[in-house]
């Protein structure tokens, strides 16, 4: 499992540097990243690997950044077909339980790993045929 972290930054030049920078030095690896820039601020969010979570968070803070939102994320691989990922997603849909995020974590010929942000992973699990 994996562990979405988002980041809220001043949107000034070298504020992204900074971040990766002190994830960098703590040997943290993002396993994805998506940035987004809006009313002066920036929003970033990360994902890591659950055993890496404390440690993530421990160098942010260091940093004097802030988390505004801390979460685990259903990890999910699927074929690299069409509609593989409309399928997965009507399941989670059909049971009531709401994408907020997704993350590409890795692709290969075959197959796409995926990590959808969830406020209940355990119901998230149990739609997709999980336990």
């Amino acid at each position: 499992m994996s562990v979405e972290l988002t980041v809220k930054l001043p949107n000034r030049a070298g504020q992204l540097g900074a971040l990766a920078g002190a994830l960098g030095d703590a040997g943290i690896s993002m396993r994805s990243i998506a940035a987004t820039t809006g009313g002066g601020g920036g929003i970033i969010h990360i994902v890591v690997d659950d055993k890496d979570a404390a440690k993530a968070r421990r160098a942010i803070k260091a940093k004097k950044y802030r988390i505004s939102s801390d979460r685990k994320v259903v990890e999910v691989r699927l074929a690299n077909k069409p509609g593989t990922l409309a399928r997965a997603a009507n399941r989670l849909g059909k049971k009531r339980v709401n994408i907020e995020s997704a993350y590409m974590l890795g692709s290969s010929r075959k197959s796409t790993t995926l990590a959808l942000g969830v406020k209940d992973a355990r119901a998230a699990n149990k739609a997709l045929g999980r336990r």
